[in-house]
């Protein structure tokens, strides 16, 4: 097991490339993913995603040694072989769903005496339909923010979801409150719930990913 470091320097495009060396290298069977994160954008999940599951078909097992993990870093971890929560202080997992913010200027700069104008084709009635309702503001003087959530949160929120049942379906509770709606858990719960699977610092983490290489090699 050959150890890299500096990952908090690497985007998720970088850190898939380091993956899929490891797993072309002859020189190792297995690989540790050490991971503090409390998540980010969506699109920093495919390219892990395939890196990990390339890992995995190559017959290097992927195992998670994590602190902090949550929201997409959670759902990056799910997709290794084993989880690993590295401490029983301060390692916390979940936070299963889907979120977005923007910042509408609009206001200010019309304060400022300017005016934004924005015009669509007559044949483009749904272009930035989502987005547009919710700066409007078309509902009861509010915001209106049923086709973001329709359209665009609750699809990406529904799919983390079944992703997390099917990579963690022999151990996930699934009738914990809160485990696939955001809650936060802190190691022992995480462990209890199935969302990781035992408590121990990294040479635990190296240990269980290479008893998962022997084993694969037995079989």
């Amino acid at each position: 097991m050959r150890k890299y470091d500096g990952f908090c320097s690497y985007g998720a495009d970088s850190l898939a490339s380091v993956i899929i060396d490891a797993a072309d290298s002859p020189n190792i069977d297995s690989i540790v993913m050490d991971i503090d994160s409390g998540g980010g954008a969506v699109d920093a999940v495919p390219p892990l995603v395939d890196a990990i599951n390339y890992a995995r078909k190559a017959g290097k097992p992927v195992v998670a040694s994590c602190d902090l993990c949550a929201s997409a870093a959670y759902w990056i971890a799910s997709e290794c072989d084993s989880i690993i929560a590295n401490n029983d202080i301060s390692s916390e997992f979940g936070s299963i769903g889907v979120m977005m913010s923007f910042m509408d200027m609009k206001p200010y700069y019309e304060k400022m005496g300017f005016k934004m104008h924005t015009i669509y084709a007559p044949e483009s009635t749904h272009k930035n339909l989502p987005l547009e309702n919710a700066l409007k503001g078309e509902v009861d003087g509010g915001a209106d923010y049923s086709l973001l959530q329709d359209e665009v949160l609750s699809p990406l929120a529904k799919n983390f979801q079944n992703t997390v049942k099917k990579n963690r379906n022999n151990c996930l509770d699934t009738n914990a409150e809160g485990v696939l709606n955001g809650k936060m858990f802190w190691a022992k719960d995480a462990v209890k719930v199935g969302l990781a699977d035992k408590i121990g610092n990294m040479s635990v983490a190296i240990k269980q990913a290479k008893n998962l290489a022997l084993a694969n090699k037995l079989i």
